[in-house]
């Protein structure tokens, strides 16, 4: 290349000879560009050929010196590119004019053949030749001669030779401007490609992640630093010496093969999760992405190290199922193994349980006098107590604040119960030593037996749980069994679902809106709407109290039907009266009834179109629960609801079946951190860590989050320590009618959350 840029850089004073012979030399050194074998023969011909014709013009005539100009259209000079003696230094970078009238020089172009001239001083006899190319670059040569008269014999023989020789001479000038034409073509490609091979070069080392190039076969082509602190090996040691599948458990897949089929057939392009396994055999979990590079059979691969992610993850599951006091099971863990029991009575024949709900008897004035730390210990030693009364494969709980549930699996009949309270109370008639006291405790129980009840997991905790409360009224330290009160419950409850129906024909429902806040900013991000019953003659009625009546009777479509149509023709008034609304999102809850409807895109897509409503700040919260009842309906409307431009939350996150492949598998929008974490994030490190941890995953996957149940500064500071995006609770706002919502949106526009507006109980909420 060295040559060839020498060639490239020839000046009007150079030589013909360094014409030929560089250019000779650039030729070789360019047939990477094309075919010019051919040519570089037929110009190592004509060299010759030219160089013997002038030695022979030499012998017939004294030729002063001779000299090939290059000219444009205009006859303006291009370049001199020969001058025969270098010694004629007073001649070097003269133009045509200098050295020839132009009207003789017009004449050789228009009439195409030799001219003869005096020259301007005199002196000389000047043969002229001119030939032009196809690019309007025409060769003119000169041949200066001291004789004054010539023969015509010598003219003619001069003139053969003077034509020969500006065709050659034209003809590696024509080489020679394709030659630089090319090489700068090439410069300037070499020069983008090394552009683009430093911001490769710089983009792949400064991602972020352990990144690798894998060839077909999985072959480690190029690693960046972060890889190779990561799997523990030295650049060198990796690339063409090491394949991708030493450093994963393949699970059963073939090598890297295996592991690009999984990537395909990924509809979604999300990462999939490895065990990684590094030199150190240290195994981390990290999310695998791969791409093809754009190269032929290479790609390029990034791993997530998300092994902290997945620790917390476990912790997460923990604290999903278990009481975080007691380490019993919690309310969750204890509803899921009432189903499976539930089923197993229906698939086996003399299978039975019972459910017995367990209350303290005057707790409360313990936790008054003594302090919650003594309650709490207190709390902890009744539930070993418990514990040790039943067997191994039954369960005990806590239901929350001074209640434990207790399932007792495959029992005979009420003399198993019968002698499992008796255990109990035994238990409780030793005081317990609680920080320096003696406590004596006494308990209320109410059971139900399956047996004599067809009842569903939510009713047969209702039914204990009614027991015991009548075991309390009739003097506590008592057992009452359900089938004593049952036929009250299942006449309340028959009642109540006749109220229902009656209630949606009649619209007693209304819908109120909790704010939801973006903590970065203190300004509301969007409201949540909620259902609330206003009945005729029993005032409010909460939602606890409906809501599961309405979703096992199957009123909750008709129910959920009115909530959208409620909350879509408000949002859309607001959206048009306030402009502080116009980017607000309008969040709403789903049941897993609902979100199984075949229909239900198409029905919330024509509720929106009926209430003039655009769809793309509307969000529906679902539950986990989902995912574990039908799948793949799931994952079906989630899709259905997506293509509108909806967004889809996971409600309650924390509480259920948490885990990473929902978010991983599913199109989620936003994860909504469930309040019982919120909950504890002052005073309990494993609290704070899982939430912690959550947001992290969050924000690694591109998930929006939103903490719940936020209820004071303390809680607020933590969560904006972790950079929590988006935050509701009653230290913001607790649900509010839709006049009070437009209030808001109408006033004090702009103000911050230290300067918010407060509305009756001195709710915080800035625009």
């Amino acid at each position: 290349m060295d040559e060839l840029s020498k060639a490239m850089d020839l000046t009007a004073g150079d030589r013909l000879e360094a014409i030929s012979g560089n250019a000779m030399a650039a030729l070789e050194l360019c047939a990477s560009l094309g075919d010019y074998q051919t040519s570089v023969t037929k110009f190592k011909n004509r060299k010759d050929i030219l160089e013997r014709s002038l030695q022979g013009l030499r012998q017939m005539v004294a030729i002063e010196f001779y000299a090939f100009y290059a000219v444009d259209e205009a006859h303006f000079d291009i370049a001199l590119e020969h001058l025969d003696d270098p010694g004629r230094a007073d001649y070097v970078g003269r133009t045509v004019e200098d050295l020839i009238d132009r009207g003789a020089l017009a004449l050789a172009f228009r009439e195409k053949r030799t001219q003869t001239v005096r020259s301007h001083d005199g002196k000389y006899q000047v043969l002229i030749h001119a030939a032009a190319t196809t690019s309007k670059i025409y060769g003119v040569f000169f041949c200066f001669v001291k004789t004054s008269v010539l023969e015509k014999g010598i003219v003619d023989k001069i003139t053969t030779i003077i034509i020969k020789a500006t065709g050659y001479a034209l003809e590696n000038f024509e080489l020679y401007q394709l030659i630089r034409q090319k090489n700068e073509e090439l410069l300037e490609k070499n020069l983008q490609v090394s552009k683009s091979e430093i911001l490769y070069r710089n983009t792949f080392e400064n991602t972020g992640n352990p990144t690798i190039v894998v060839d077909q076969k999985g072959t480690i082509v190029y690693v960046n630093s972060e890889f190779a602190a990561f799997s523990g090996w030295e650049r060198e040691d990796l690339a063409g010496r090491r394949n991708i599948a030493e450093f994963l458990a393949c699970e059963g897949r073939t090598g890297f093969a295996g592991i690009l089929s999984a990537a395909e057939k990924d509809p979604l392009d999300t990462p999939t999760e490895y065990q990684f396994e590094s030199r150190t055999r240290e195994k981390r979990t990290v999310f695998l992405k791969i791409s093809p590079l754009g190269l032929e059979n290479q790609y390029i691969v990034s791993f997530t190290d998300i092994t902290p992610i997945k620790e917390a993850e476990k912790q997460l599951q923990f604290q999903a199922f278990h009481d975080p006091l007691t380490h019993l099971p919690n309310r969750v863990l204890f509803q899921d193994r009432l189903k499976q029991a539930i089923k197993k009575k229906k698939r086996y024949q003399g299978y039975n349980f019972a459910v017995v709900f367990v209350d303290l008897d005057r707790f409360k004035s313990v936790n008054d006098t003594l302090g919650h730390n003594v309650g709490d210990d207190l709390l902890i030693q009744v539930g070993e107590r418990i514990l040790s009364s039943v067997r191994e494969v039954d369960t005990v709980a806590r239901f929350g604040g001074d209640e434990f549930l207790i399932l007792l699996e495959d029992i005979r009949d009420k003399e198993c119960c019968d002698m499992v309270t008796r255990r109990i109370l035994e238990q409780f008639a030793d005081p317990l030593a609680v920080a320096g006291h003696e406590i004596v405790m006494t308990l209320s129980m109410g059971i139900l037996i399956s047996s004599e009840s067809q009842a569903g997991h939510a009713d047969a905790i209702r039914l204990a749980d009614m027991s015991m409360y009548e075991a309390k009224r009739q003097g506590r330290n008592q057992v009452v069994y359900a089938h004593q009160i049952q036929d009250r419950e299942i006449e309340r409850r028959l009642v109540l679902e006749t109220h229902l129906q009656a209630g949606i024909q009649k619209d007693e429902f209304f819908v109120q809106y909790q704010p939801l806040m973006d903590l970065a900013t203190n300004r509301l991000y969007g409201v949540e709407a909620l259902v609330r019953w206003r009945h005729p003659e029993l005032g409010i009625i909460p939602p606890n109290s409906f809501i599961p009546i309405a979703e096992e009777s199957g009123l909750i479509i008709p129910l959920g039907r009115k909530i959208f149509e409620m909350a879509f023709a408000d949002f859309a008034a607001w959206k048009t009266n306030f402009a502080s609304a116009r980017d607000l999102c309008l969040s709403i809850n789903l049941s897993v009834k609902q979100m199984l409807q075949s229909n239900l895109a198409a029905d919330i897509q024509a509720m929106a179109r009926d209430a003039g409503l655009s769809l793309e700040n509307i969000n529906l919260e679902i539950t986990e629960s989902l995912f574990i009842d039908d799948m793949e309906r799931a994952v079906k409307t989630i899709r259905e609801l997506k293509t509108l431009g909806i967004c889809i939350s996971i409600d309650d996150f924390g509480t259920g079946y948490s885990s990473l492949k929902y978010l991983n598998q599913f199109s989620i929008d936003l994860v909504k951190i469930d309040k019982i974490l919120i909950d504890n994030i002052n005073g309990n490190l494993t609290n704070y860590n899982i939430v912690a941890s959550m947001l992290e995953l969050c924000a690694k996957l591109n998930l929006k989050a939103m903490a719940e149940g936020i209820e004071d500064i303390d809680q607020l500071e933590k969560l904006q320590g972790m950079n929590c995006p988006f935050g509701q609770g009653y230290y913001f706002a607790p649900p509010r009618d839709r006049n009070i919502i437009e209030e808001m949106l109408a006033g004090n526009m702009g103000s911050n959350l230290d300067e918010s507006l407060a509305i009756n109980d001195g709710s915080k909420i800035s625009f």
